[in-house]
């Protein structure tokens, strides 16, 4: 009977010491499960936006940081430059809890670089971007990830001197402007009423360039004018300059529209506009307004962008024929007797024999070739430095985009597609989409004084 309870009471310990281990391991596996999850080892991720090269006085840095496990502790942007270090962002979040997620997952900002108030000064600089987690990892001091994002500091806008501009300006001209930069910039022309006119190198004169400017035909006075250059890092310098604006005497013109008129062009303008709706009168008149100055901005907006190096030479050679309207004029149109429309005229009519050749009024690269509206079939020629032709109601064309042409080359011949009653070309002149006065290009005179003197 004794040998039977001490061997029970044997079995009993033996497996109250096996469950006691079980439970131990099971503990062992917990602690290290737990601790393997509160040690997590992986880095914040930061992903930022690339800064310039060149920083002005001022830009934004886009950044983002990320930690999915244990959560952001603190986020730091410090620039440092000459053995300085200057903080611009220094966020520490709360501990939410003691497992798992213990701070936010991300986080978004925007910072803004500003060299005067955190006082930068000009040169190489290192920004860096750091991020630390929750983790118990290194003791306790969690995961550090850091990038690191070099920049240089330039805050000294170019110097900027204007060297001629025009006394005079009239209503629909155009004139030159020329300046040095005292250093190569990525931006620069004539801001003249808020309207930005390109500057070109001036080819044989070191750091020279020039701009060429327009005034519109309804430009009543000068707001703003002034020679700007921007350098890479955003400085920009300026020299601003005055202009005496010489009024356009208006010429005013009256034209009827008949119905034979209505029913000639309204089938063509269907073709290209069929939205139009209403009656044959009320389609003329939404072409004549809506389409009119659609076409007037898609050429300005094509005529904005030109070739920098110069490809005309010397005076502008106009079509053989009699002059049938000129540019600026104001025209009312009537309709059985009644005023239905006003507006202006911006180029010349010409007019010679029915599909007399047209040519090139200079050398150029050919950069429209199609039909645009009131114009009908147009060609539009990129002569350089931001000088353009235009030659519209074309009956056909012979050029295509991309072709370069020679003074007096076969572009078409004359025509009355478009908004034209009879047969002739409509001959405009742009200088950077602003239409102007052609009268003035082709004067040889008046070409050499104003505008080539400065060019050679």
């Amino acid at each position: 009977m004794g040998l039977l309870s001490a061997g029970k009471s044997s079995r009993i310990k033996s497996s109250g010491s096996a469950i006691f281990v079980v439970i131990l391991l099971t503990i062992c596996v917990i602690v290290a499960a737990l601790l393997f999850y509160v040690n997590e080892r992986e880095e914040p991720v930061i992903n930022a936006e690339p800064l310039p090269p060149l920083i002005g006085t001022r830009t934004d840095l886009n950044f983002e940081v990320a930690d999915l496990k244990s959560g952001l502790r603190h986020v730091q942007v410090v620039v440092r430059q000459g053995g300085k270090s200057i903080e611009i962002v220094d966020k520490i979040f709360p501990r939410r809890s003691w497992i798992g997620q213990a701070g936010p997952r991300q986080m978004h900002s925007t910072v803004t670089l500003d060299t005067e108030a955190h006082g930068l000064a000009d040169g190489p600089a290192e920004v860096v971007i750091s991020a630390r987690d929750f983790s118990y990892w290194r003791f306790g001091a969690g995961n550090v990830s850091r990038i690191v994002l070099p920049v240089a500091f330039d805050t000294e806008p170019p110097k900027v001197t204007r060297l001629d501009s025009p006394r005079y300006i009239r209503q629909g001209g155009a004139g030159i402007v020329t300046y040095r930069i005292s250093e190569r910039v990525p931006y620069h022309g004539v801001n003249l009423n808020d309207y930005f006119h390109p500057g070109f190198p001036i080819i044989g004169k070191d750091d020279v360039y020039g701009a060429m400017i327009a005034l519109p035909f309804d430009a009543e006075k000068i707001t703003d004018a002034h020679v700007v250059a921007r350098d890479a890092a955003g400085n920009a310098g300026k020299a601003p300059f005055g202009m005496i604006v010489k009024k356009r005497a208006i010429k005013h013109d009256t034209i009827n529209i008949p119905d034979s008129f209505l029913d000639l062009k309204i089938p063509e303008f269907s073709q290209y506009y069929p939205d139009m709706t209403g009656s044959k009168l009320e389609q003329y008149l939404y072409v004549n307004n809506k389409v009119r100055q659609e076409n007037n901005a898609q050429f300005r907006e094509l005529c904005g962008h030109s070739l920098p190096e110069k490809l005309w030479s010397g005076r502008f050679n106009r079509m053989p024929g009699a002059g049938k309207a000129s540019f600026a004029d104001h025209r009312t149109y009537l309709y059985r007797g009644e005023k239905i429309d006003k507006q202006v005229h911006l180029g010349h009519d010409i007019a010679s024999v029915r599909h007399a050749p047209v040519k090139a009024a200079n050398r150029g690269k050919v950069i429209f070739a199609d039909y645009r509206g009131i114009y009908g079939n147009t060609v539009v020629v990129d002569h350089g430095t931001g000088i353009f032709s235009l030659y519209s109601h074309m009956s056909q064309i012979s050029v295509e985009i991309g072709d370069i042409v020679e003074k007096n080359d076969p572009l078409g011949a004359t025509g009355t597609t478009g908004m034209a009653g009879g047969d002739h070309l409509h001959f405009s002149m742009l200088v950077n989409g602003i239409m102007v006065d052609p009268l003035e290009w082709w004067d040889a005179s008046w070409l050499d004084l104003h505008i080539e003197s400065y060019l050679k």
